[in-house]
Parts: C-alpha cells; sequence; structure tokens
C-alpha cells in the first residue's frame, strides 16, 4: 500500500487484481486538505491499513511516500517489508554536495535553495507545510532506526537533473553523490536495509549479498 503518502480517502484496487490499497495523500486525489505532519500521515496509513485488515502489510512508496514508508519501519517489526522508491528530497545544507570544496558546496547549497523556494511559489500553504517537513526529516537516521526490512530503490539521476537550470545540474549531482554514499554507509551498517542499484549506479545505495 502506498503511493506520495497518508491519505484521509484510499483508492481501493478491485478485488481480484493485487489486493493492495493505495492512499491518496491529503490534498489529493478525493481527499481534501488537512493538518499535515509525519505523525498524522502514519496514523493515516495505520487506519487504511486497520480498516481492511491489513495486519502485517508491505507498505511502497514514490517520493513522499517512499519516506513515509521508511518511517513506518521504524514503528512496525512485524511489517514484512517497506519499500521507498526514489523518496530523497531536495539538498539543505552544504555538506550534501559531494566532491565540492566549502566554497563552492556553500554557494551551491545558496542557489539550489533559491531555486527550489522560486518553484514552490504561489503554491498553497498546505504543500509548502509538506516541504518544510520533508526539508526537516533526517532519512538516513530513519533508516537505522528500521525495526523491519525496508528496500530503498534509486532512479538515474540525469533523468531529474533536467529539473534545474544548466547552472544547477552539477550541484545537483553532487548531491545525488551523496545520497548514493550517505545510503552505501547505511547498508553497510544495518541488515535490515538494503539498496537497488540504476544501470548508471549514480543515486542508490550497493546491493547487498
Amino acid at each position: 500500500m502506498g503511493r506520495h503518502g497518508g491519505a484521509s480517502r484510499e483508492q481501493r484496487v478491485p478485488a481480484g487484481v493485487d489486493g493492495s490499497s493505495r492512499p491518496w495523500r491529503s490534498g489529493h486525489g478525493e481527499s481534501g486538505e488537512a493538518p499535515w505532519s509525519w505523525r498524522e500521515v502514519l496514523d493515516d496509513v495505520a487506519a487504511v491499513a486497520g480498516e481492511y485488515g491489513l495486519h502485517r502489510p508491505v507498505v511502497v512508496g514514490h517520493s513522499l511516500g517512499g519516506m513515509v514508508a521508511t518511517l513506518w519501519a521504524g514503528e512496525h517489526p512485524e511489517c514484512p517489508l517497506t519499500v521507498n522508491l526514489d523518496g530523497h528530497g531536495n539538498p539543505t545544507r552544504p555538506g550534501q554536495f559531494f566532491g565540492m570544496d566549502d566554497v563552492s558546496a556553500a554557494r551551491a547549497c545558496r542557489e539550489m535553495t533559491a531555486f527550489l523556494e522560486r518553484m514552490g511559489q504561489g503554491l498553497p500553504e498546505f504543500f509548502l507545510q509538506v516541504m518544510r517537513e520533508t526539508d526537516a526529516l533526517d532519512l538516513f537516521a530513519a533508516y537505522r532506526a528500521a525495526r523491519c526490512p525496508v528496500l530503498v530503490v534509486s532512479g538515474d539521476a540525469a533523468a531529474f537533473a533536467g529539473v534545474f537550470p544548466d547552472r544547477l545540474v552539477p550541484a545537483w549531482n553532487a548531491y545525488c553523490a551523496w545520497v548514493r554514499r550517505q545510503l552505501e554507509e547505511v547498508t553497510r551498517e544495518s541488515r535490515l536495509v538494503t539498496g537497488s542499484v540504476p544501470a548508471d549506479g549514480t543515486r542508490s545505495a550497493s546491493r547487498k549479498p
């Protein structure tokens, strides 16, 4: 279960397809706006699971939903598996730009932050709150706190680089390299976290044997 986060409404897959439930995050699909926090989202997912009698659901999410799946792993040791599909957020500090010197990293962080803030202009406060919560989350601490298996699947960094102007692409690639190395470290430390490598190996943890 899971798409882009928790929800107050859910989309039920017809019986005989795959028996899954795909929650709509508040503000998406047919769900209305509601106060948003990681706690409330996790409670929403638990409510959907309870409604359908899913006692040990596999929780799968993409992007923001992948972060929710990771946090679910920290609270549900009975869960057989959670899957984070490319949910690692955006850079928020200079130390996240691998391979750049301090001056270049600080400049890259300022420019990336300014660009993302411009992209957010005009969005409803609800969505801005989601962005703030995402930026504040230490996802790698969440991986280390996992109490059930977590599969991390990451895509090709080049596929995301097109979002940014050319001058910011090196900064984005440096951030992706930082994410990959952090994931490699986590997978070495935790027997519960496994990573999947894309063809170019640019934004994913290494596979475990």
